[in-house]
């Protein structure tokens, strides 16, 4: 027999849906929003939030893919799937958010390979596309020092001084 789609109020001060909205803004920004969605969390955790199985019988999840859907317009579901996944772990069960966390499990008996330097920057270019409609400004201002001939890691390095980013000594 099919679960009715039930929500229970746990704490009615809470705004959930204003939460979820900041969460969801926050993941799609990227930049700086680690402590933004942990602090939600956080808030969601101690106001006795707890999230559903499934879509079906958790209006919590609902609410949080919509805010997802809104904030990824246009964007495949499973383009957020993996940060609704890592913050319902984190306010069930306690698992620290993590942007990089991932549904998929290995499978027994595999083992992970390990990157080659290739394998990371291709991973870190496929990052950059995928953002660069978020933070768009941010790859016109790299267009913009390579204009006149500078080298791609120079100009990177420019804009991260730029906004303030302390690099390594070389």
């Amino acid at each position: 027999m099919a679960q009715a789609n039930t929500l229970s109020i746990v704490n009615p001060s809470v705004d959930t849906i204003g939460i979820f909205k900041s969460i969801a803004t926050a993941c799609a920004a990227y930049d700086g929003s680690l402590a933004i969605v942990e602090g939600h969390i956080e808030t969601l955790k101690t106001s006795g939030v707890k999230f559903g199985k499934s879509k079906k019988t958790c209006q919590y999840r609902v609410q949080m893919n919509d805010a997802m859907k809104v904030a990824y317009k246009g964007k495949a579901e499973k383009t957020y799937a993996n940060y609704v996944t890592s913050i319902v772990a984190a306010v069930n069960d306690g698992v620290p958010f993590s942007f990089s966390a991932s549904k998929g499990k290995a499978s027994k008996g595999s083992k992970a390979t390990a990157k080659t330097d290739t394998d990371k920057m291709l991973s870190a270019l496929l990052n950059v596309w995928k953002l660069s409609d978020v933070a768009d400004e941010i790859m016109v201002q790299v267009e913009t020092v390579m204009a006149d001939g500078t080298p791609l890691i120079d100009a990177i390095v420019d804009v991260l001084k730029f906004h303030g980013i302390e690099l390594p000594a070389e």
